[in-house]
């Protein structure tokens, strides 16, 4: 059985509150749960219980994690704990060979068996849900929680159901993350791309046709924003997809032409959608920008740039919005160092724009009748 029909089963929620975590989910990524919670119809102690109930393992409560044994967290390692998304507990009794693991996916055999070689001894599974491990990942390890999982203004672990509902809706806008209701696209024709590789980059890692065709055929979100980023290459020097969430442009996926590196992972970098910037004006416009930054001042590009260690500074750049029913959820962000970017790359992302829409909306519709 599925969390959210056991929910259901159980009125613990209602079939439109299924619907709106659904697609938050397929917009903003996390498991259900997480988009229950955030969007504040459940709690994460009503979640947790849920969980146990559907995967048999016990809870990883506050109290246990708390306590996790710092000498089994060091033989993991944090970059380890965080790519398994796990969380040594300690050994289950005096002299035992058995470790309680807390675990957002407990049923994962692999995940289990790597675990039971790292740390040499069987495990013992405990569930907890997603925006626990991540703060407790965070706390214990001191692994940045992506921007994802970072919410405006709200504490970031709650502890009880009644004050974490209440802090929670506190802020958020009233009746939570408002969520555009279905909508019908007919995607636009594709057209075949002539424009020439930029000199000095990379050659086109994919044309302009099979970028639209990744798009349409996407079966989950970090597809499309993969197509995105692949169709940059060798047409810009620098891509960036952005997650809009809380007022903010959450990074999401990026590409850098070479020798450029991101100076930190792109999942940690939030800018403000406040003021004069590029982003803030295709996000409230709907519509692509693409010239100079709006500032003279330039503050939320500049943040960007450093990010993308972006050497010399751009004159121009582009940022096309992803709209679903009016409203973006995305914005895609590209420059080229050394010229303004070309009218066929803001007509093809744009195109590639209204197709990810179109994708937006049957994941959503498939998410429903799943």
């Amino acid at each position: 059985m599925k969390l959210g029909t056991l929910l259901l089963r159980n009125a613990a929620i209602g079939l439109s509150q299924l619907e709106a975590a659904l697609r938050n989910q397929v917009l903003y990524g996390g498991r259900l749960g997480t988009n229950l919670v955030e969007l504040g119809y459940i709690d994460l102690e009503l979640l947790s219980a849920y969980l146990a109930e559907l995967s048999g393992a016990p809870i990883a409560t506050p109290t246990l994690l708390d306590q996790a044994a710092p000498a089994l967290m060091e033989k993991l390692g944090a970059d380890e704990a965080h790519r398994l998304r796990a969380i040594p507990l300690g050994y289950l009794g005096e002299g035992a060979t058995t470790v309680a693991v807390a675990m957002v996916e407990p049923a994962d055999k692999k995940v289990v068996d790597e675990l039971a070689a790292r740390l040499d001894a069987h495990i013992q599974p405990y569930i907890v849900p997603e925006l626990r491990a991540v703060y407790y990942l965070e706390k214990l390890f001191g692994l940045p929680r992506r921007a994802r999982f970072v919410r405006s203004g709200r504490p970031a672990e709650p502890t009880n159901g009644a004050e974490a509902t209440g802090e929670r809706r506190r802020t958020q806008p009233a009746a939570g993350i408002v969520m555009p209701p279905a909508l019908t696209l007919e995607p636009r024709r594709r057209r075949a791309s002539s424009q020439a590789p930029l000199a000095g980059t990379v050659p086109f890692a994919i044309g302009y046709a099979a970028a639209c065709e990744r798009i349409d055929a996407a079966t989950n979100r970090d597809q499309i924003a993969e197509a995105f980023v692949a169709y940059g290459q060798g047409r810009c020097d620098a891509m960036v997809v952005f997650l809009i969430r809380d007022g903010n442009a959450l990074g999401w996926r990026a590409w850098l032409a070479p020798p450029a590196a991101l100076r930190r992972p792109i999942e940690e970098l939030s800018l403000p959608l406040g003021g004069a910037s590029a982003l803030q004006s295709a996000h409230d416009a709907g519509q692509p920008f693409v010239g100079s930054p709006p500032s003279a001042a330039r503050p939320v590009e500049k943040q960007l740039w450093a990010a993308l260690a972006t050497q010399p500074e751009p004159f121009a750049v582009l940022v096309v919005p992803v709209l679903v029913k009016q409203r973006a959820v995305n914005l895609v962000y590209a420059h080229i160092t050394s010229s303004a970017p070309p009218p066929q790359l803001v007509t093809e992302l744009g195109d590639l724009a209204a197709r990810a829409q179109a994708s937006y909306l049957r994941l959503i519709r498939q998410a429903r009748g799943s």
